[in-house]
Parts: structure tokens; sequence; C-alpha cells
């Protein structure tokens, strides 16, 4: 295996749910299991999630919409569709909404391993291409090292810092990051991003960024200019 992944399985088939759950984690990937799409607001807002697993079938919110709305607000996570729809309409579907993979069901596990390992090596390639040779930070597990020292995060810094890092140009809107953290778009909610990214700015400062290392990009949301590595 190329490196431990953080996985949210949503499949609403008990006993194919447990199943392939426990055989991601006996590969030592960490893996989130849900029922529906409606868990997801529950139970993931602050997981850092590497890859979707999602079956389209499910109870409730339908996996395309589903991974349309990850799509939207990660647009660097991994999505991967895996369903008994095998129609050629129904891939294409999958595709246009967002979908890196569409697997068929029954998915062989050693396939399911090659596309999670193939995204894996992608990543860490994105990631070392992103990092700069010296002044680079490093985020793994809620550690955030850099030149200035160690720093502990948060979950919901962590989920935050990891958006960013994968976010093209290091860029979030407004939108994008209150979904992410689970806020409504009222002014409560604008004041409470805020503070979260202030407190996220000065942990980054404290571990050694550059100033500014979150630049507020009026009324559109912020854009991350220190380079981060995640590690597994």
């Amino acid at each position: 295996m190329v490196a431990r992944l953080s996985i949210v399985l949503v499949e609403d088939n008990d006993d194919l749910r447990e199943l392939t759950a426990d055989a991601l984690r006996a590969q030592g990937h960490h893996v989130l299991a849900l029922g529906c799409a409606e868990e997801l607001e529950d139970q993931a807002r602050a997981e850092a999630a590497d890859v979707f697993l999602i079956d389209l079938g499910l109870p409730g919110e339908d996996g395309y919409s589903l991974a349309r709305r990850i799509r939207q607000a990660q647009p660097l996570v991994g999505i991967i569709i895996v369903s008994a729809r095998s129609d050629l309409q129904d891939k294409v579907d999958g595709y246009d909404s967002g979908a890196d993979w569409y697997l068929p069901k029954p998915v062989p596990m050693e396939e399911l391993s090659a596309a999670l390992n193939s995204f894996a090596r992608r990543r860490q390639a994105q990631q070392l291409d992103q990092v700069s040779p010296q002044g680079g930070l490093q985020l793994r597990q809620r550690e955030l090292q850099g030149p200035g020292g160690q720093v502990r995060l948060t979950p919901a810094e962590e989920a935050l810092l990891t958006a960013f890092a994968r976010a093209p140009s290091g860029r979030l809107e407004n939108w994008q990051l209150f979904e992410l953290l689970g806020l409504d778009k009222v002014d409560i909610s604008k004041a409470s991003l805020e503070v979260r990214i202030t407190r996220l700015r000065k942990k980054l400062a404290q571990a050694g960024a550059p100033d500014p290392s979150l630049e507020s990009i009026r009324g559109i949301g912020y854009r991350l200019h220190a380079p981060v590595q995640l590690l597994g």
C-alpha cells in the first residue's frame, strides 16, 4: 500500500458497508462508514477525508447529488462511485457528477485497492510539487511542523488547512468554508468563520509560515500562501 488514507464510505447496505470498511481498515486506512448522505452532515464535518466511496442508490439524497456537493466543496478530494448500475449513461453521469473512478459492483477488493493506491500516488506527487525546498510546512495527524516549531491543531483547524492545501491556488470561497465547517450563511456564522481563520493564521505563524499566510479576499473567501505538505 502506498499510504494510509482517511476514507468516508457511504453505503446503505449494512452488510456490504461493514465488510468493505473492515477490509479497508485491515489495509491500514482510517474509515468512517455511513449509511446515507444525511449522516455525513452529522458525523463527518471535522473529518479531513482523502477519499469518498459513494453508492448511488442511497436513501434520501442520491450518490450523484452527494458527489457533486462534495466536489464543489473539496475540489481535490478523491471520489469513487461504487454502484450496481453498469449502463454507460450511469457511468457518464457519475463522472459528470465529479467522480474520479466509477467501479461497478461487485468490486474486487484488489481493484478498489488499486484505485486508492493510484489516488495516493497522485496526491503525493501533487504535495511534493507544492512544497518549497525551504520554509515549507508539514501537516500530519493534527500536528503542524515548520521552521518555527510544532503546533497542535484542532480537528476543525486540520480540516480547514487540509482543504486550503488541496484547493487550486490555495483559494477557497466563503461558501465552501461554510459547508466544510457546517456553518449557516448568516452574520453570526461569518463572524465564527473569521474567528476560526484568525486562530488558524496565528498557528501558521507559530509554525513559521511567512506573513501573510492566509490572505482575506474581500467578499469572496481566503487564499493560503504558505506551502503545506500533507503527510499520511
